[in-house]
């Protein structure tokens, strides 16, 4: 992103955008009982970390990127006390961890080659939870009107089932906790426990 794309979500965060916007996604909490035992996760794009928050309460260290230090001190100030590193960081430049991770979360925010370029950073069964919004023709639904901001139904299930176990996939128009209804493509997958055919340790 431009320095002028930062500007503008700082902006969005300090006039109270998604200020009501603290409960975790659905689809996030839908998968809980796929989780492994909570380790360390990453929440890409996390906003001011309703769903970094989550994976935290469930015992998770979390790493919560966003490129908006405004929506990072917001997510701070509220849990203070939760095992949350809160990284200011441009993803469009893609994201080098420290560490492996047992669980990746990516909700609504689009950069498929950033997911291919995590998959090595998946922990043995790890899993990827990942929510966008879905290329449709209908006019009723919420979200980006730019193209570039939705997926092609089949295309996070083409980007990923090569390199992780697809468990999950729904594409459909859903309703939104608002009652909005919002096309989504929406996808849990897993890292086998075996790499290279032995059972691998956690890096």
């Amino acid at each position: 992103m431009s320095a002028v794309d930062r500007q503008k979500w700082n902006r969005r965060y300090r006039d109270g955008a998604y200020h009501g916007r603290t409960h975790p996604s659905a689809f996030l909490e839908e998968c809980a009982a796929a989780l492994p035992a909570p380790g360390r996760a990453l929440d890409l794009a996390c906003g001011t970390g309703r769903n970094a928050v989550y994976l935290a309460d469930l015992g998770f260290a979390v790493d919560a990127v966003d490129i908006s230090a405004e929506a990072l001190a917001i997510g701070r100030a509220r849990r203070p006390a939760l095992t949350i590193r809160w990284l200011e960081h441009d993803l469009d430049s893609g994201f080098v961890p420290e560490a492996g991770y047992d669980v990746i979360v990516n909700i609504r925010f689009v950069n498929l080659p950033l997911l291919e370029s995590l998959v090595p950073w998946l922990r043995p069964n790890g899993v990827m939870i990942v929510e966008q919004h879905l290329a449709t023709a209908r006019e009723d639904v919420i979200g980006p009107t730019n193209p570039a901001f939705r997926v092609a139904p089949g295309e996070l299930a083409r980007r990923l089932a090569s390199t992780l176990a697809v468990e999950r996939i729904q594409e459909d128009v859903l309703a939104d906790p608002d009652g909005r209804k919002a096309a989504l493509s929406r996808l849990l997958a897993r890292r086998s426990p075996l790499v290279d055919g032995r059972h691998a340790s956690a890096a």
